[in-house]
């Protein structure tokens, strides 16, 4: 049988922007419900942003010591360890990986399920067992999200494009379903 949970906001997607926003609504008393089937922190921590920092971190102390002829500093060259490097990048990301994990987001108070979602009508998913009803939904679920929005055209949803840039920098592709928003767009 289905557990049906009540939510203020149903957040789908545990990457960067949907994290923010359940940490967020959490933090402002809202019941926050996050349903995440992938990796918590999604592609930004785990293939994307943090990986790709730390591969240039290599690379950039690799061109150091390669140019350090130019402050002064002799060196016979770098010698790349790749297995090194794959050990730095992964290094990097389990040390960032508490920050968006299910302890610390329950810890929040956020409900965080970690199944994939289906929607069954506009305020209700289903993720696994769990049934969650809710006010307002959020899909942030990356670019793959934006694949779904010509099923949605015909429907009585509203899109709602952020064009702050430091909200478009972490809310990226995401869009509210709710038919009582009217933002006049």
């Amino acid at each position: 049988m289905s557990k049906i949970i009540t939510a203020d906001i149903c957040v789908i997607g545990g990457g960067s922007g949907g994290l923010s926003v359940a940490a967020g609504a959490a933090q402002l008393g809202k019941n926050t419900v996050l349903v995440e089937g992938g990796k918590m922190g999604g592609d930004c921590l785990n293939y994307g942003c943090v990986p790709s920092k730390a591969l240039l971190a290599a690379a950039n102390a690799a061109n150091a010591i390669n140019n350090g002829s130019n402050f002064g500093i002799t060196t016979t060259g770098s010698l790349i360890d790749f297995n090194k490097i794959h050990d730095h990048v992964h290094g990097v990301i389990a040390d960032i990986a508490p920050n968006d994990s299910v302890e610390r987001f329950e810890g929040l108070g956020v409900t965080v399920i970690t199944e994939y979602g289906c929607f069954v009508n506009k305020n209700t998913l289903k993720a696994g067992d769990k049934i969650i009803k809710a006010d307002l939904c959020l899909i942030g679920s990356g670019p793959a999200s934006l694949t779904i929005l010509d099923a949605l055209k015909d429907l009585n949803y509203i899109l709602i494009l952020f064009l702050i840039d430091y909200l478009m920098n972490i809310l990226k592709n995401f869009f509210f379903l709710n038919k009582d928003i009217d933002l006049n767009l």
